[in-house]
């Protein structure tokens, strides 16, 4: 397989796993995440979009990103798909788990605040 031929099955299984479709890379694709990134953004699929799509998929308790198609994993350079997917999804800010933000006053009862003003029993003192 050429090498633009397996950037292009790599951008293509990215865009997949992320949003769901099957675009058509570009005539050259390389290897730089920022061109993958790019791309996306120009399909639509930029920050917002993709974190939209996560939430979704969380909420329904689906799989994100997607299962990679069989025959996209077919002859797919795995190492450099994976190092390229972690930085794209780090680029476009969709990386790790969305933190858990809890809104209003934080509420502990006695038992936790004693339990925040005690030591704990395997700490160790001088």
């Amino acid at each position: 397989m050429s090498a633009q031929r397996a950037a292009a099955q790599c951008w293509q299984a990215i865009a997949a796993v992320l949003t769901g479709e099957r675009p058509e890379p570009p005539a050259r694709p390389d290897w730089r995440a920022d061109s993958v990134a790019d791309w996306l953004v120009s399909l639509g699929w930029d920050r917002q979009a993709l974190g939209e799509r996560r939430r979704h998929c969380q909420q329904e308790r689906l799989v994100w990103p997607d299962r990679l198609p069989d025959d996209l994993a077919s002859g797919l350079e795995f190492a450099r798909y994976s190092a390229l997917l972690a930085e794209v999804r780090r680029l476009l800010g969709v990386d790790g788990l969305p933190s858990a933000i809890h809104h209003g006053p934080r509420i502990i009862g006695p038992a936790e605040e004693r339990l925040l003003r005690e030591v704990p029993p395997h700490s160790v003192q001088s």
